[in-house]
């Protein structure tokens, strides 16, 4: 089961095959127009899988429909959120603009940052962005130790090195820290 070696976490449950049939099934329920949320949607519903695996005392009722149902409901809260917070959207619609009660000087600015922050993710290798993705997304070090099944030590590195080509591309973009 679950056992923790010096910084290391380790997965009580295969998080391959765990990652495997997630993605299966968002891939299944996720519309096209959110394929390049899916990743994102699988890592969240991961972490759903994990919290409810630590919080109950009979984690073997944790099923293959279980997992299906988690993917369902992680891609329809993602759908949900991108309706009512359009301005939380990575990817910028031109027919349709952000939602905001700021100038159209300051939505252009920041549409124009966050195009420069996805190519400059763009632009890291999959390990480090797959790290820098999640702590932008609020993830703890544990939990994106647990989620991508490395050890802290490594999570900590690829993450160090992907912020810092992140914020060197920025710079180079002309956007100063």
């Amino acid at each position: 089961m679950g056992a923790k070696n010096g910084d290391s976490a380790v997965a009580p449950f295969d998080t391959g095959r765990l990652h495997a049939v997630l993605s299966r099934a968002v891939r299944s329920v996720c519309p096209a127009w959110m394929a390049q949320r899916r990743e994102d949607i699988v890592q969240n519903a991961t972490v759903r899988v994990v919290r409810k695996w630590n919080e109950t005392e009979e984690p073997e009722t944790l099923g293959a429909s279980y997992l299906w149902r988690v993917a369902h409901s992680a891609v329809m809260d993602e759908i949900r959120h991108r309706r009512r917070h359009p301005e939380d959207s990575w990817e910028v619609s031109p027919d349709k603009p952000a939602a905001d009660e700021h100038s159209p000087e300051r939505r252009s600015d920041a549409a124009d940052l966050r195009r420069a922050i996805e190519e400059g993710l763009r632009r890291l290798p999959e390990d480090r962005r797959r790290a820098v993705a999640l702590y932008l997304l609020g993830h703890s070090l544990k939990e994106t130790a647990l989620l991508l099944g490395w050890t802290a030590k490594r999570v900590d590195n690829q993450r160090y090195k992907g912020l810092a080509a992140l914020r060197s591309f920025l710079v180079e973009q002309g956007y100063e820290p």
